[in-house]
C-alpha cells in the first residue's frame, strides 16, 4: 500500500499508485460469482456454439487464476455446475471492485467467442464438507485413492466436496431475477460497495436487485486482469456490435430478454446515439 487515502465507497480501504483499491482481507463472508452461458439448452441444438461459449468461460477462468490472481489472499476456487461456474474469492473483501471486474471480463470473453453470459454477484460460506458423506462413499475413496470419483460397478459417481452459502446465494439471486437476458445482478446494498466507475441501474420493479452494465465498465482490475491473465476482450462500440450479431442469429429470442439485456446494457438505440 502506497498511501493512506481512504475509498470513497468503504472506510478502510486504501488505493494504489494507479488509484485501484488494494484488496482489504478482514472477516466475514466471502464474495461469490455465478455465471452460465445464456440460452445453453437452446444452443446445443443449434450446432456447437453452446460449447463454444462453455469452452471460453472455462478458459477465460483459467487464465484468470492461474496468471491473474495465482497467489494466497486473490487466488480463486471455481466449480463447475453444467453450463454455469461459481466462483469464490479466498477471504472477505470490504469492496467488491475485484469480483465485478472479474465478472466483467469473463462476460466479455465469452462475448469475443459469439456467445452471451450472464451473472450475478453474491457473498456466503464456502467450505469442504466431505467429512460428512456416508462412511461407505469415504471408504470406497479412500480405497481407490480418488479425490471426487467413485466406482459405481461398471460406472461413475461424481461428487462435490465444497458446499455453502456462496454458492447458494450467487445462484438463488440471479435464479430470482425476472430480468431476462445478458444482465449482471447484484444486491442494491451490496452494489455501495462497487466503485461509480462501474455503472448500474436498479431493477425497475425489484429495487432490492441492481444491474451493472458489463459493457461499460471501466476499472484498473478490469484492465489488470485482461494484461495478466491475456484474455480476449472487446471495446464497448464491438460489443455492441457482438450482441446485436447474436441477436440477429437468436430470431427467438423474447420480447422480455431483448428488453433485459439491451437496457440493462445500455445497448438501446437512445444508448447508442448518446454514445456517438
Amino acid at each position: 500500500m502506497t498511501n493512506d487515502t481512504e475509498s470513497p465507497l468503504t472506510s478502510g480501504v486504501v488505493t494504489d499508485e494507479a488509484c485501484k483499491p488494494t484488496i482489504e482481507i478482514e472477516a466475514g463472508p466471502r464474495w461469490s460469482i455465478w455465471i452460465d452461458i445464456e440460452g445453453f439448452s437452446v444452443l446445443w441444438g443449434k450446432g456447437d456454439l453452446a460449447i463454444t461459449g462453455l469452452r471460453a468461460l472455462m478458459s477465460g477462468i483459467f487464465a484468470i487464476g492461474t496468471r491473474a490472481y495465482a497467489g494466497d489472499g486473490e487466488r480463486l476456487f471455481a466449480h463447475q455446475f453444467g453450463d454455469g461456474f461459481v466462483i469464490v474469492g479466498d477471504f472477505h473483501e470490504a469492496a467488491l471492485d475485484r469480483c465485478a471486474a472479474i465478472a466483467v471480463a469473463l462476460m466479455r470473453h465469452v462475448t469475443t467467442a459469439g456467445c452471451l453470459a450472464r451473472a450475478a454477484i453474491a457473498e456466503g460460506e464456502f467450505s469442504d464438507y466431505s467429512g460428512c458423506w456416508p462412511k461407505e462413499i469415504r471408504q470406497k475413496i479412500e480405497w481407490d485413492q480418488s479425490d471426487d470419483v467413485v466406482g459405481l460397478g461398471s460406472g461413475l459417481m461424481t461428487l462435490l466436496p465444497v458446499m455453502g452459502t456462496a454458492l447458494i446465494n450467487a445462484n438463488k439471486l440471479d435464479s430470482g431475477n425476472k430480468i431476462k437476458g445478458a444482465v449482471l445482478t447484484i444486491r442494491t446494498a451490496d452494489a455501495l460497495r462497487v466503485s461509480p466507475s462501474f455503472p448500474r441501474q436498479e431493477a425497475r420493479d425489484a429495487a432490492r436487485l441492481t444491474m451493472i452494465d458489463w459493457v461499460h465498465a471501466t476499472s484498473p482490475y478490469i484492465d489488470e486482469i485482461v494484461e495478466r491473465a491475456r484474455i480476449a476482450t472487446m471495446s464497448p462500440d464491438q460489443l455492441r456490435a457482438s450482441v446485436r450479431a447474436y441477436i440477429a442469429g437468436q430470431p427467438e429470442l423474447s420480447p422480455a430478454w431483448l428488453a433485459g439485456t439491451t437496457q440493462y446494457g445500455s445497448l438501446t438505440e437512445t444508448d447508442d446515439a448518446a454514445g456517438a
